[in-house]
């Protein structure tokens, strides 16, 4: 089954929560916020390269790749500064998981003698913690109602944890076994840049349960925007086949790194649906505006 690309749901997204947005005039107060939350999140890893050479379903022809829709989960804490009762500042700590899900039909590249095709299934998986700078926007106030909504767009910086990948149909044991011990150090993470930054953009539904405490469902929205595939890193020639780039697939060929260098650049991107709580732990009363006639007085 195709699966729809994301930037084509995230501009339907936020159309609709705009629309919402401008169709009530609900509650939002100025002050300081701590928001714990969490929630599944569609991700994938976009490479024209990969995408050029892949299904999207089931591969149906030897040689073929195809990307799979692939889940993981993201969670974290924001500290939100609303100056005014519309707009604020935000920041926090969160963790992200991301990656790409393969399958495909391939022949064996360490036996090319051997024509027949073997099916495989593999994943790469990353875990982050990034830190986002964000613009916030509050809907409009009024005291006597219980939900009000925000959106929030701006950029994070990331740091790599970790990388680890799988492979069903994995290079002999002997390859394996000849490349650790001559790389004894080596992880997958290495293949990955372990800094970046990105876009951040999301939107959400605050529900009021006392006047410090709220209720939260949102979605939130990450690209990253430099390339993510490490290619100052040189892969010894005798790395499994599986260790060249898009990590975990079977290959039928192998490719030098100038290849790599020459090739498209890669790009995580996360669709997170989350729930969460925030506190209030300070209140900020914005100055009233005072009337003044001609001469500078308060007015009546």
């Amino acid at each position: 089954m195709k699966q729809l690309p994301i930037k084509n749901i995230l501009p339907i997204a936020l159309l609709g929560i705009v629309m919402l947005i401008n169709s009530r005039r609900v509650d939002a107060q100025a002050g300081n916020f701590i928001q714990f939350w969490g929630g599944p999140q569609y991700v994938g890893i976009e490479n024209f390269n990969d995408y050029n050479a892949a299904s999207f379903g089931q591969p149906g022809q030897p040689g073929q790749q195809s990307i799979v829709q692939t889940y993981r989960m993201g969670a974290g804490f924001d500290y939100i500064h609303n100056f005014n009762q519309n707009y604020g500042l935000q920041t926090g700590l969160y963790y992200s998981g991301v990656g790409q899900k393969y399958s495909g039909l391939v022949t064996d590249y360490y036996h090319p003698k051997d024509s027949a095709s073997y099916p495989y299934t593999s994943h790469v998986y990353m875990d982050y913690i990034r830190i986002p700078f964000v613009l916030r926007f509050n809907s409009v106030v009024d005291d006597k109602d219980r939900i009000n909504m925000s959106i929030f767009f701006g950029f994070q910086l990331g740091y790599l944890l970790d990388a680890k990948s799988y492979t069903s149909f994995q290079s002999p044991q002997a390859v394996y076994d000849t490349f650790n011990a001559q790389n004894p150090h080596f992880n997958v993470r290495q293949l990955y840049n372990s800094f970046d930054f990105g876009l951040t953009a999301g939107a959400q539904f605050n529900f009021k349960i006392r006047d410090w405490e709220y209720a939260h469902i949102g979605v939130r929205f990450d690209r990253s925007i430099p390339d993510i595939d490490n290619l100052n890193y040189v892969l010894p020639a005798n790395a499994p086949i599986e260790y060249q780039y898009p990590v975990s697939t079977r290959k039928e060929t192998s490719v030098t790194h100038n290849d790599f260098v020459a090739g498209y650049s890669s790009q995580y991107i996360s669709l997170n649906v989350y729930v969460g709580m925030s506190f209030r732990v300070k209140t900020i009363i914005p100055p009233k505006h005072e009337i003044r006639d001609d001469d500078g007085n308060p007015g009546q």
